[in-house]
């Protein structure tokens, strides 16, 4: 076996030197190729790549395999040069499927060599754009965080921005009827860290210039569109579903020509319900504020979230937050803002503290914001809305809550709440308001609360000070004398 391999390892040697030393012998590379596609020894296989590399990086070393120019050459150079394209594609599909190999040195090996060839032709022609799909494709396909993550640091410049994001694009489509969620990981983790920021603004500055520079940002920014709208029709697990919603409003929103063509995703996502409704609200909101989608029942599926169930999630503080935006347009009608601010306080009575104080701080501004709301507030206990509150609580659609005919009645039971911050942020909301928006203390949590108002206790609690020497349980039981 061992002499076996020498043999092979010895004839690998010379094809490749005759290869080197003399153009006659190219028809060797086929050869060569036989080999690479039908062995399965790591060594063979990563001397047969090395000799590979050696050859052509004789041949990509100038222009002439590439050269289409006419030139008055014989017919039998011209078609030389055309096999030499052909054997070269053979060579870096089979290189590229090497790059799958289960084997961490063969693929390693096929990485650095298709790497080293796409670096070569871009001296003398663009960055092939099929090639480079292959190349990416196979990256993917093995599968290798860190093998996205070294492509991903090779994804600089322009062309490598555009060949890239088509290449995601068409793999994306050859995968979307599948249920490999883990291709889904890695196409996330590659399309990721395609920074097209610097290409969105520049495309913007020269568009009126029409630049060579200015037509290649812009068709990054189209190939940046469309590859995004086709990798969400992947199978995609939980976790990579929630992780995508969470992060679009802000870094890919905004790059995109046309986010839009984002509604259906969004609204699918919104009607979910649950924490997917959660993650999908921000996204939503920039497209009905900056893009004018129109979506009538934002609002009340908004309002339909706001369930006891929601102050124990993980996204409470990211909602509260998005929330206070969400309500504060000034054109908001006063039936609307009343049955959240209704609705808020009602649930504010079984909420944990810390998170009570959120809601009645986010209430305060809600009142400063939309003064229409106060009635609720003055409305005194003589008022037939404190008798016998109209308002709705089971009502879906805040228009039939009957929430502006009603009182927060719930801010006095608040008033007298066990957390003493409870009480002091009810005093602030009861005091005549100044128009400046109070911290909604987003980032206070129940811990937080507790230490702060545990110090606050300066005198020793009453105890019993005469110490007891017996107890006694009932008639029948021993006596325990200490």
């Amino acid at each position: 076996m061992v002499n076996q391999e020498g043999s092979t390892m010895e004839r690998i040697a010379e094809l490749t030197s005759k290869i080197l030393e003399d153009v006659s012998f190219t028809n060797e590379i086929g050869t060569l190729l036989d080999m690479l596609s039908s062995e399965s020894d790591d060594l063979l296989l990563i001397t047969l790549i090395s000799s590979l590399r050696k050859i052509y990086d004789k041949f990509l070393a100038n222009s002439w395999m590439f050269d289409e120019t006419p030139t008055p050459q014989s017919a039998d150079i011209t078609e030389y040069q055309s096999w030499m394209r052909e054997t070269y594609d053979e060579a870096f599909g089979a290189l590229s499927v090497n790059v799958q190999s289960p084997s961490e040195a063969v693929s390693n090996s096929a990485y650095s060599t298709c790497l080293a060839f796409l670096s070569a032709e871009t001296v003398f022609v663009k960055l092939p754009r099929e090639r480079t799909a292959t190349f990416v494709e196979a990256v993917l396909l093995s599968r290798s965080n860190e093998m996205v993550d070294k492509l991903a640091k090779e994804i600089s410049d322009l062309d490598w921005k555009y060949a890239t994001l088509r290449a995601i694009e068409r793999f994306s489509k050859k995968n979307s009827k599948g249920s490999d969620v883990e291709l889904s990981l890695l196409v996330h983790q590659l399309l990721s860290s395609v920074d097209v920021s610097d290409c969105f603004l520049e495309e913007h500055k020269e568009k009126k210039q029409k630049t060579g520079a200015s037509k290649t940002m812009f068709h990054i920014c189209k190939a940046y569109n469309s590859t995004w709208i086709q990798f969400l029709k992947m199978p995609k697990s939980k976790e990579l579903y929630h992780t995508i919603l969470s992060s679009l409003h802000d870094k890919v929103i905004p790059f995109m020509q046309n986010p839009k063509l984002l509604i259906d995703f969004l609204v699918d996502s919104y009607d979910l319900g649950g924490t997917s409704s959660l993650l999908a609200l921000n996204s939503l909101f920039i497209l009905i504020t900056q893009y004018n989608l129109d979506y009538p029942s934002f609002y009340p599926k908004l309002y339909r979230m706001l369930t006891p169930d929601l102050y124990h999630t993980a996204y409470l503080t990211r909602f509260l937050s998005m929330l206070d935006l969400f309500l504060k347009s000034s054109l908001l009608p006063a039936y609307l803002v009343a049955a959240f601010v209704k609705r808020l306080s009602r649930q504010a009575l079984q909420a944990p503290p810390h998170v009570t104080i959120m809601v009645l701080r986010l209430i305060t501004n809600l009142m400063k914001l939309h003064p229409s709301v106060k009635r609720l507030v003055h409305r005194g206990p003589d008022h037939p809305a404190v008798r016998e509150d109209p308002f709705v609580e089971g009502e879906e659609d805040p228009a039939l809550s009957h929430a502006l005919e009603s009182s927060l009645w719930e801010l006095e039971v608040l008033a007298d709440h066990y957390c003493p911050a409870t009480g002091a942020v009810v005093k602030t909301l009861r005091k005549p308001t100044d128009g400046i928006l109070v911290d909604v203390g987003l980032s206070r949590g129940f811990d937080v609360v507790y230490k702060e108002y545990s110090k606050m206790w300066t005198k020793d609690p009453p105890l019993e000070f005469t110490e007891p020497v017996k107890f006694e349980q009932t008639e029948s039981a021993d006596i325990f004398t200490f």
